[in-house]
């Protein structure tokens, strides 16, 4: 019985840092998404404020070098 209580317990701790993670996640991508949101609202071009905010894959990159080269 002691033995199934331990790996209970690895479980149950497992599941609580998966949790707190996911909750992080969605938290920060939350708080991006509102940023982004009241930016454009404000009058911000969406395309210059998603390079500002979010991360990128190197195509992306590629994409807001190329706007940003366009904007000087």
């Amino acid at each position: 019985m002691e033995e199934y209580t331990f790996w209970v317990r690895i479980w149950t701790l497992a599941t609580v840092v998966l949790v707190a993670i996911i909750a992080a996640c969605t938290y920060g991508n939350h708080d991006s998404r509102d940023k982004w949101e009241k930016a454009v609202a404000n009058g911000a071009d969406p395309m210059v404020a998603s390079c500002a905010l979010f991360d990128k894959t190197e195509t992306e990159r590629a994409a807001c070098l190329l706007i940003a080269q366009n904007r000087k």
